[in-house]
């Protein structure tokens, strides 16, 4: 593939921003850092399981998003990206108040799929949750 991260316009520039699933949880803006997404969000009440703890939908959402962001910036300038696979392990997790922060990198990037690794870590480095994902590339967008 001949696309780079540097061809695409900020996260604010794409379509993405109105993310309506994304908005309802309260999931915060992706920002690219030295060829990373990243995600900073604090744990709202809208992301607890009772128990107090952050329910494993809210991470893999958050995971998935802040990958999907990461492969959209390798995949050509006019394409889309589609998640096709989904793994996380989760090792621990976060309590309201606490902040958490999903860092992203694509590991390989074709013609029709990229493969992304991710994580989420609290801000003292404690691991929370791993993961991978593959995403189709649909060339041209999406036909609404």
């Amino acid at each position: 593939m001949t696309s780079s991260l540097d061809q695409h316009p900020s996260a604010d520039d794409h379509p993405w921003k109105v993310n309506q699933f994304a908005n309802t949880l309260h999931l915060p803006t992706v920002t690219f850092v030295e060829g990373m997404s990243r995600m900073e969000m604090t744990v709202e009440e809208i992301h607890l399981r009772p128990g107090g703890l952050v329910h494993g939908g809210v991470f893999a959402t958050l995971l998935d998003t802040v990958m999907g962001y990461a492969a959209h910036r390798a995949a050509p300038k006019d394409a889309e990206v589609l998640t096709i696979q989904l793994n996380l392990s989760m090792t621990a997790t976060a309590r309201l108040g606490e902040q958490v922060i999903a860092t992203a990198k694509v590991v390989h990037a074709g013609r029709r799929t990229a493969v992304v690794n991710g994580e989420i870590r609290r801000p003292d480095g404690k691991l929370l949750v791993t993961g991978n994902a593959t995403f189709f590339i649909v060339e041209g967008g999406l036909v609404s």
